[in-house]
């Protein structure tokens, strides 16, 4: 039990890492409404003192286009730090010779960087040649424009070499090119206008905490989200999963209880006349019935105390020497994560379990063996 917990625990962890590594520790979007005045953002906000790193946003649907392929996606302008923010040089699987993921720009031109699953869809190559680029060609919708039927300028189109691919979760991956957003607010026509203004704070800081603060300055017109809002659907289904898992590892140990049942039953029937005779010398029916509670509650504590230390070593072998491998390149190890609630959770239901299918049996077969 304690071996399928800690698992689904470091797999839990390793999804909504992949979902934060992409997300800031908070996001300022308008409640109502695309974008918004860059200029509208206090000095307060981008110089506080733990702040460590920001970058102005803008995203928008588009088209992509590489040679005839043909996608939908999202084109997002971000600011030099924002690659920082993300980790990016971690995060490409490829790139073109001269880029550590840093940058954006070279030689005075602009390079983007695209989500791997999109980028193979649209049969792009990163070539590690200098100066040899895949290309792609970006529709947008014009500002303002109705889009009609065989309309070729309802579209602004731009071309941008891609200098590499990243790989954050496959949600991020098989939508996203990441673009310079001097060359986004070029192409939307959106001047100094943005989409969200994303925030990274110093390690320590109270982001409950920072998180009021900005919407008493910005007042409600702003919506300011952590990072568990901004995937909120991902952890309570995590945790809603796990409380499932937990709910059938918990019917399945009552299941493997009715051997217990079946051994103080046994006992029972194999002690019968001893159980008479201590009656006939003066033992109430309490004391016996005690006697055998007490006798599953031993065989229960031992089973629980012996699975959960051969759970636990096992845990400790795989954080220690990696015996299960995972495939894919995430992680180099199966992830597993041992939590201390998780073992008093275990102990606590087995427990109970354990209380239950030792007193029935014990007082149902005492009553009929003394009369």
């Amino acid at each position: 039990m304690i071996i399928v917990i800690s698992a689904f625990n470091g797999v839990e962890g390793l999804v909504i890492s992949l979902f934060n590594s992409f997300e800031p520790d908070l996001k300022i979007e308008l409640v109502a409404g695309k974008t918004f005045p860059a200029a509208a953002m206090p000095v307060t906000i981008t110089e506080d003192e733990e702040l460590a790193l920001y970058s102005k946003i803008i995203e928008e649907t588009v088209i992509f286009k590489n040679y005839e392929q043909f996608a939908f996606g999202k084109i997002k302008g971000v600011e030099p730090a924002y690659l920082t923010m993300v980790n990016m040089p971690e995060k490409l699987m490829e790139s073109n010779t001269g880029f550590d993921g840093l940058s954006m720009a070279k030689d005075g031109v602009n390079y983007g960087f695209a989500g791997y699953v999109i980028f193979q869809n649209l049969g792009g190559y990163i070539y590690d040649i200098p100066g040899e680029y895949e290309s792609l060609t970006i529709y947008a919708p014009r500002r303002n424009k109705k889009i009609k039927r065989n309309s070729s300028d309802a579209f602004e189109i731009a071309t941008i070499p891609i200098a590499g691919v990243f790989s954050f979760n496959n949600t991020i991956n098989e939508k996203y090119v990441i673009i310079p957003i001097t060359l986004a607010q070029q192409m939307l026509d959106y001047g100094d206008e943005i989409s969200a203004l994303e925030l990274q704070y110093n390690d320590g800081v109270d982001l409950e905490l920072k998180k009021t603060e900005i919407k008493n300055i910005l007042g409600p017109n702003f919506s300011v989200k952590t990072a568990y809002e901004q995937n909120e659907l991902i952890y309570k289904t995590s945790k809603s999963e796990k409380w499932m898992v937990i709910v059938l590892l918990g019917f399945i140990f009552f299941l493997g209880t009715f051997t217990m049942v079946a051994s103080i039953t046994m006992l029972i029937l194999e002690k019968k006349q001893n159980i008479k005779t201590l009656y006939a010398f003066g033992a109430t029916s309490e004391q016996l019935k005690r006697i055998f509670f007490y006798e599953g509650l031993l065989i229960n504590f031992l089973g629980i105390i012996f699975g959960l230390t051969i759970g636990v070593l096992v845990l400790l072998l795989q954080l220690k020497f990696g015996l299960l491998k995972m495939t894919g390149g995430m992680v180099e190890n199966f992830p597993v994560v041992i939590k201390l609630s998780d073992i008093f959770l275990i102990l606590g239901i087995t427990t109970v379990i354990g209380m239950i299918t030792a007193y029935l049996p014990s007082r149902i077969l005492i009553n009929k063996t003394i009369k």
